[in-house]
């Protein structure tokens, strides 16, 4: 059982996170890329395509759920910024929590497009986990590969790591906390 983290200590992973990030000088073997690294342009068009999925993610439970929609949408905001960090295009955000289907009621929506993004669980509950996983799963690879990224891009991956983790430990606590 993961323990309950307070926003003091979410602040704290976050620091430590930049901090990292910052440790590697000019020359240092943290800003070194190796040969068979992947180009940093080609790096950072990947970091881009994966907050925009995530956005997506989001934009689907948030048209499942409306009543999710003010507890999601800064986290929703935060991907998108994200998105743009790294280079890429931000999601156009949803006209409003009921525009898709008029769905109020909290119930699933029926997916209107393709893709993982439309596969939205059954609760509201499941949404949130499954949120917070795709948040999880994104914050430990950035957090993997950030090492061997240049410095510039190593500080960001730390950053967006980080608020991708404190992501995690918003979207597990119950609405109104």
């Amino acid at each position: 059982m993961i323990p309950k983290l307070t926003r003091r200590s979410a602040v704290a992973m976050a620091t430590v996170g930049v901090v990292a990030g910052c440790s590697g000088g000019r020359g240092s073997a943290s800003t070194a890329v190796r040969a068979d690294d992947e180009p940093e342009a080609a790096r950072q068009a990947r970091e881009a395509r994966d907050s925009t999925a995530l956005v997506a993610r989001y934009d689907a439970v948030i048209a499942a759920y409306p009543t999710l929609a003010a507890r999601l949408a800064p986290l929703r905001a935060d991907t998108a910024a994200h998105v743009r960090a790294f280079g890429g295009r931000t999601p156009a955000a949803p006209s409003s929590p009921m525009s898709g289907n008029g769905n109020s009621t909290g119930s699933p929506a029926t997916p209107t497009s393709t893709g993982s993004a439309s596969a939205v669980p059954a609760t509201a509950d499941k949404a949130l986990a499954a949120l917070a996983a795709a948040e999880r799963a994104l914050a430990d690879r950035r957090s993997a590969t950030l090492l061997d990224a240049p410095g510039a891009l190593a500080r960001l991956l730390a950053s967006v790591a980080a608020a991708g983790a404190g992501h995690v430990v918003l979207l597990g606590r119950p609405a109104g906390k």
